[in-house]
């Protein structure tokens, strides 16, 4: 059974959704297909990637996943880079998507198969390559898991990542708001390892709104209720949250806000 993943910023009250699952369908024999989630906000490829990284990725091997999110191609100009469809082999697992700086910030520095897509469209339609392109893709993968016959092999990815990196400082650490759940729970841009090496067992503040937090929680039920905490997220990543409260909301924190640790 070939298993298909899709990852986009539809929404589900349109139709696309059911129309790239009816062409999947009409197209291979024996397939699953799996919504990981159609509620990203418009082209924000920041919680894309924040997704991927933690949902795709627990998927078996020969998995492939469709990521249409602020997905179009661009020839190179003067003033413009080139984004381009292409299709990243990964852990043996397949990621079809666009070189937009996403795929960049899923795969980082890891090792990675990347190939161009150089196959016509279905039809004379240029607006929607998740249905007119891609499950063409998809097919020719599921036949017989390769990547070879699609496109050019590639050396890097032409776009970089669009996520910024925490910034270290002698007495203080920069961190950015990767994702927002629907909770209120704030993740940053740093795992839990890397926060220790860089912490390197000094004390810690951050204040944010009248909160003081200097202590990792490491479970809600440490703090009391309305309290602010910061504790490490089931992915590893830091998370400020706010015990059966929504802390975004009551901090106006949003992704891609900049939050600092201060060490003493």
């Amino acid at each position: 059974m070939q298993i298909v993943t899709l990852t986009t910023d539809w929404g589900v009250s349109d139709h696309y959704v059911g129309v790239v699952k009816g062409r999947l369908y009409s197209m291979i024999d024996d397939i699953t297909i799996v919504d990981i989630t159609h509620d990203i906000d418009d082209y924000n490829l920041l919680k894309t990637a924040f997704i991927v990284k933690n949902a795709c990725t627990q998927y078996p091997e020969g998995t492939i996943h469709i990521i249409d999110v602020n997905s179009y191609e661009q020839a190179a100009t003067e003033t413009s880079k080139t984004r381009s469809y292409i299709v990243v082999k990964h852990k043996e697992q397949y990621y079809i998507c666009t070189d937009n700086g996403l795929p960049s910030a899923i795969f980082g520095n890891d090792e990675v198969e990347i190939t161009d897509i150089n196959l016509y469209n279905e039809t004379d339609y240029y607006t929607f390559s998740a249905l007119d392109l891609f499950p063409k893709v998809v097919k020719m993968i599921a036949n017989n898991h390769s990547i070879d016959n699609i496109g050019n092999r590639l050396d890097t990815f032409f776009n970089k990542t669009i996520v910024g990196q925490y910034i270290e400082e002698p007495d203080s650490l920069l961190l950015h708001v990767i994702y927002v759940d629907k909770y209120g729970n704030v993740f940053l841009d740093i795992k839990d390892y890397e926060f220790k090496r860089v912490r390197n067992n000094r004390n810690f503040s951050i204040r944010l709104g009248g909160y003081i937090i200097n202590s990792i929680s490491l479970s809600y039920a440490d703090v009391r209720i309305g309290e602010a905490l910061l504790t490490i997220s089931s992915s590893g990543y830091l998370q400020l949250a706010l015990r059966e409260g929504n802390y975004s909301k009551l901090l106006g924190v949003k992704t891609e806000d900049t939050i600092k640790i201060f060490f003493n």
